[in-house]
């Protein structure tokens, strides 16, 4: 007999807040292989958003029914503001060059590398969520300046635009995690921007 009352509802509180933004670069995404750079912190996030793409699935019709369903691999528009974006950061991202006397200099040829972005956001109940997207590539910055006007000062921010894909490797694309459920604990939570997180499965059942 099925059980008729509902299981209880997971803790449910909205997200407030954003901090602790860092990337990865993806050094290597082959089958074999898969090896990410040192963890760069970049300070003054004030928004990110997240965006599944909108790409339809492919539905074979047979016998009259909806026979099989194709889903075009998952593409995500990451974009996060900032309160500005140090040239130094600029540089990895875009694949620009800064010159001896501290210029960045953008060419034509300046290819963005692949990049993991990390951050954690939080909770009304003061509890983070934590985010992880694998493989970001970023378009060209997104620049705005504008005049004082007398005693008003208009603040202008960065943006940057990302394109996140899944990994050659193993196929994911993103890890997410809230704290204090699902077994994620408070120490768990402390050390997932530490370093790009990599899933830990459960043992199968008589391994």
């Amino acid at each position: 007999m099925p059980n008729n009352t509902p299981a209880v509802s997971p803790a449910v509180s909205s997200t407030i807040g954003l901090k602790d933004l860092v990337i990865a670069p993806l050094v290597t995404d082959t089958e074999e292989t898969l090896t990410y750079g040192d963890l760069q912190k970049v300070a003054g996030a004030i928004e990110a958003s997240v965006t599944p793409g909108s790409a339809d699935a492919d539905v074979q019709f047979a016998d009259d029914v909806e026979f099989s369903v194709l889903y075009p691999d998952p593409e995500i528009a990451l974009k996060t503001k900032l309160a500005d974006i140090p040239l130094s950061i600029q540089e990895e991202i875009f694949g620009n060059h800064l010159d001896s006397n501290g210029v960045l200099i953008r060419s034509a040829t300046d290819t963005p590398p692949y990049y993991a972005v990390g951050f954690r956001s939080e909770k009304s109940d003061h509890t983070y969520r934590y985010v992880w997207l694998y493989k970001c590539r970023a378009k060209p910055v997104t620049e705005s300046y504008a005049t004082k006007e007398g005693t008003t000062v208009t603040r202008q921010t960065g943006e940057i635009e990302w394109v996140a894909i899944k990994r050659i490797h193993d196929g994911r694309y993103q890890a997410v995690a809230d704290e204090g459920q699902n077994g994620f604990t408070a120490e768990k939570a402390a050390a997932f921007l530490n370093s790009v997180y990599e899933p830990v499965e459960s043992p199968a059942m008589g391994d």
